[in-house]
């Protein structure tokens, strides 16, 4: 009986030391299972790329494995109307980038600037105006001029339509007095695949996307739309220097479900926040051409608000879309 007792207590013990080991104890603890971050756009894509990139080092700050899952098409709108829908238990995170506030502006969508609650920003993304290698366009001036004389008819692709580059691309028309006719494609990806297939004349992407292609001589970029040169490829003028008076880029971060415990968006601010102080997340970054802009919760919901204004502003000064109208 004493035999049998001890062998029950044994069989007991390695049961409770597998359970332990196994995490069993930190059951209720958050995260305790993975985490699905939804990105509205194509893989390949610049917002896919910078995730993507997260997620090699993510695991040394957050013990639980983050998922992304691409819902791409319709301008991202798609996406963050089934994101709506999900739990706010922390366990569903969303791609909040630009598109994510000009798209509302220009029709009537499900969700607004204050659908979700911030979580971080992680990326600042100037745009570049890239033309396939065999262009007849060798600078900026060239494209604005074949632009003024041939109004309507310069096809330049964006990655959706109402989105982010598309939008910078319509204030950039206003700045430089011409009129080009957009092609919206579901994501940067396929963007950069019609370029470099010479399916379109111009395109309006943001680092990394282009990056790869612009190395191996597939693209040629005629202007970057920021305020400087951007110091990873300092070769590249901006459109500032080359006479038009235009800078406008896009921004990346997370967001989550509405009403997602504070407590659990700190926990997730403070891994993403550590990835980017994180030494070899940094060389991979560089590597990708990703430009980092830390910007905390409160910090992050603020800028989203301005941002919302000013994509607001935008639209209506042009009588863009059919939300205003």
């Amino acid at each position: 009986m004493k035999k049998k007792l001890f062998l029950l207590s044994l069989i007991v013990i390695i049961l409770l030391s597998g359970l332990i080991s196994a995490g069993w104890w930190d059951r209720g603890k958050y995260p305790n299972r993975e985490i699905e971050l939804m990105v509205p756009w194509g893989v390949g894509g610049a917002t896919d790329i910078v995730f993507r990139t997260f997620l090699m080092v993510l695991p040394k700050y957050l013990k639980a494995p983050v998922i992304v899952v691409n819902r791409p098409g319709g301008g991202a709108v798609p996406g963050y109307a089934e994101a709506l829908k999900k739990k706010n238990d922390g366990y569903y995170l969303v791609a909040w980038a630009t598109p994510s506030i000009t798209k509302v502006h220009m029709s009537v969508t499900p969700y607004d600037a204050k659908s979700f609650d911030p979580v971080i920003n992680l990326v600042e993304a100037p745009c570049w105006i890239l033309v396939p290698a065999n262009s007849p366009y060798k600078t900026l001036k060239d494209l604005v001029d074949d632009a003024k004389k041939r109004p309507g008819q310069v096809n330049v692709g964006n990655a959706g339509a109402g989105g982010g580059t598309h939008m910078i691309v319509l204030a950039f028309e206003k700045a430089a007095g011409i009129k080009l006719n957009h092609v919206p494609f579901a994501g940067g990806g396929p963007t950069l695949v019609a370029a470099v297939g010479g399916h379109v004349d111009a395109i309006n992407v943001g680092p990394p996307e282009g990056v790869s292609q612009l190395e191996a001589g597939q693209l040629r970029c005629l202007a970057v739309l920021s305020q400087k040169r951007i110091p990873a490829f300092k070769d590249y003028p901006t459109a500032i220097e080359q006479g038009v008076n235009f800078s406008l880029g896009q921004w990346r971060g997370i967001a989550a479900p509405k009403g997602t415990d504070p407590a659990k968006i700190k926990l997730i601010h403070d891994a993403f926040k550590a990835c980017m102080d994180d030494k070899d997340f940094l060389v991979l970054a560089k590597n990708a051409g990703i430009l980092l802009d830390y910007k905390g919760t409160e910090e992050f919901k603020k800028f989203i608000a301005e941002q919302d204004k000013l994509y607001e502003d935008i639209v209506k000064s042009n009588k863009l879309g059919d939300r205003y109208k």
